[in-house]
């Protein structure tokens, strides 16, 4: 029966693989509502929304302050749609190059319900840096300052950072407001096909089962 069944590796590669096609580019919309603050500090850290149900942690790209409960659409942007142009901060030459920056950034934050005080001033340096990136005015001192001032130094790596396994991107609709959040916690709107790849799994599973030429049937 084992050997029967030692094509489901290779279908389910493939099928893994188109759903990551499908997937390259999201740009689709949800509806966000902001929590609390969670451990974020004067706003700049780690702040917890809830996107289309889930929860999960964030930070705002802007340090204007957000009421808990407010709720607003927006759309969600990939590094892919990034990379093309989309996001609130990305309509000038350069654009990209300021997420890509902010990427790098937000890949060296903690993310977790509890931190040291630590993690939690590096959360609060990271975020402060993230501002001064995507056009906030004002000095930076300290540990943010230092954060900024290395990603904006010219390093190609961090110009062309590929962030795109690591953060979302969800604009407001309106382009008011931005929040950059974990990839992994996320519901986004990729369910045509999630359902397209259970569909094809299956179907080839009915085949190969019921197809009396199969290596099934002759186990």
């Amino acid at each position: 029966m084992g050997k029967g069944l030692s094509w489901l590796p290779t279908v389910t590669g493939i099928a893994i693989l188109s759903l990551s096609a499908a997937s390259t580019s999201l740009a689709g919309t949800v509806e966000i509502t902001y929590e609390n603050t969670a451990t974020s500090h004067k706003n700049a850290g780690l702040h917890e929304l809830s996107i289309d149900g889930q929860t999960t942690f964030a930070v705002n790209t802007k340090s204007a302050r957000t009421s808990p409960g407010k709720t607003w659409t927006a759309t969600v942007n990939s590094y892919a749609d990034v990379q093309a142009g989309a996001g609130k901060y990305n309509r000038r030459a350069g654009g990209a190059k300021k997420y890509n920056q902010a990427g790098w950034l937000f890949e060296q934050m903690v993310i977790a319900d509890t931190l040291s005080r630590a993690s939690r001033n590096l959360n609060t340096a990271i975020s402060k840096a993230i501002w001064k990136i995507m056009g906030k005015k004002g000095r930076l001192k300290g540990k943010a300052n230092s954060l900024y001032t290395q990603a904006v130094a010219g390093n190609p790596s961090i110009d062309n950072y590929n962030w795109s396994d690591s953060m979302l991107v969800f604009t407001s609709t309106d382009r008011k407001s931005e929040f950059f959040a974990p990839l992994a916690p996320i519901a986004t709107p990729l369910p045509s096909a999630v359902f397209l790849f259970g569909s094809m799994l299956l179907g080839l599973i009915g085949i190969l089962r019921f197809n009396p030429s199969s290596s099934v049937m002759q186990a």
